[in-house]
Parts: structure tokens; C-alpha cells; sequence
């Protein structure tokens, strides 16, 4: 059978000597992984379409559920071009991309994640401060699967003052649109929502660039 679907594509590893294959976050069927052929050849058509960071509309072949899909041919929506040129930028993506692909399971369809992952690299490509509005989307993220931050401090006894939960909070309902205007400048903030998440995933492999990087870095 043969479908049209869109995608985000959160990671990609190589198969064989020529093929990817890639996690794509889809609009239709949630996640799932699809193999790309001969997408690792440089005059590949499928190569830069199926480029981590990147949405598109995948033309893919599946012969039976139970089976990898197929991708046989896709149209760039958005290449990020402007996160994928700046290293910090690139770097937050590719953390929010990397959560993303964790915190999911495969085959479950959710529009409101996809909608949250578009408009995450969205506002990285335009923010001033690309690692605030990464935590603001990391907040909402763990919240839509089931892991909010902000109950786990209400519901636990830890040791986060009245400033920093006041903080966590503003973050947790930001949009984006207001992410420039939140003072954060302490950086203890992301420490605890990073150890948070890493009671439940491998810390994620690009987190030690962005520790050094320091909160508010451009």
C-alpha cells in the first residue's frame, strides 16, 4: 500500500552501505521508523528531505503493518536552514529532537506533540535565548506525556525554592511567543528538570555542549 503522510525527522543512523533509517515523528501515525534507500549516496534525492531537523511530506510504501515502511520519495516542507547553520541553535534542536524521539512510543498518533515540535524549532530559528526556550518546550513536552515537572514538585518534597518554582511555572505555560521575556538566569533551573528527565531516559548525548554553553548563550 501506498500513503502520503508528513513528518519531523528526529534521527537517523545509517543501514547497510547506502540506506538510512530514520525516526520520523509523523502527523498521521505518530512515531515510526522507515527505511530510506540509498539516501547515504551523495546525489541522492531523498538524502536532504530525510535530514535530521527537517519536516516533509514522505511518500512511503508499506507492504504489511508488522513491516518497516519504505520511503520512496518526499518533498521538503521546512530544512530549518536557520537552526541548522547556527551551533547553538542546531544544538537545542537536536536536544528537543532527541527528547522528543524518548519520551514517545511508536505508533501512537498525537497531533498536539507534532503541532509542539514544529513550533519549537519554529521559535529557535528566531529567539534570542534558544536555551530557555528549549526548557520552556522540554516543560510542556514531559507535561503532554504524562511526566509533568511541575506536579513532581508539588507532589514531592524537593528542595526548589519559591523563585525557581515560580519560574518553572511561567515556563511551563509559555507559547513562545513570550520566551525572550522570562528572566532566568539562574542555571540551576535546567539542572533539575535535566536530572528530572534523566530518572526516566539516557542523558541526553549533546547535553554536556549545552551545560558549557551556559543558559542564556546565542
Amino acid at each position: 500500500m501506498y500513503y502520503t503522510i508528513n513528518g519531523l525527522v528526529l534521527n537517523s543512523k545509517i543501514r547497510g552501505e547506502y540506506d538510512k533509517l530514520v525516526t520520523l515523528y509523523s502527523y498521521q501515525w505518530g512515531k515510526i521508523q522507515a527505511v530510506v534507500p540509498s539516501a547515504k549516496k551523495i546525489v541522492a534525492k531523498l538524502s536532504s528531505a530525510t535530514e535530521i531537523l527537517t519536516e516533509s511530506e514522505f511518500h512511503v510504501f508499506n507492504r504489511h503493518p508488522s513491516m518497516r515502511p519504505k520511503i520512496i520519495g518526499a518533498s521538503i516542507i521546512n530544512n530549518n536552514t536557520i537552526i541548522k547553520n547556527n551551533f547553538m541553535r542546531n544544538l537545542c534542536a537536536l536536544y528537543a529532537a532527541e527528547v522528543s524521539d524518548k519520551f514517545v512510543p511508536f505508533n501512537l498518533q498525537n497531533i498536539e506533540k507534532y503541532d509542539l515540535i514544529v513550533r519549537i524549532w519554529e521559535i529557535l530559528s528566531v529567539c534570542k535565548h534558544p536555551k530557555i526556550a528549549l526548557l520552556s518546550f522540554i516543560l510542556r513536552f514531559l507535561k503532554l506525556s504524562g511526566y509533568s515537572f511541575s506536579e513532581y514538585i508539588r507532589n514531592n518534597n524537593t528542595f526548589i525554592d519559591e523563585r525557581m518554582t515560580i519560574n518553572i511555572k511561567k515556563l511551563s505555560n509559555c507559547s513562545g511567543n513570550n520566551v525572550d521575556f522570562i528572566d532566568i538566569e539562574d542555571e540551576k533551573v535546567w539542572n533539575y528538570v535535566e536530572s528530572y528527565i534523566t530518572n526516566y531516559i539516557r542523558r541526553p548525548t549533546i547535553s554536556v555542549f549545552l551545560q558549557k554553553m551556559g543558559t542564556k548563550s546565542y
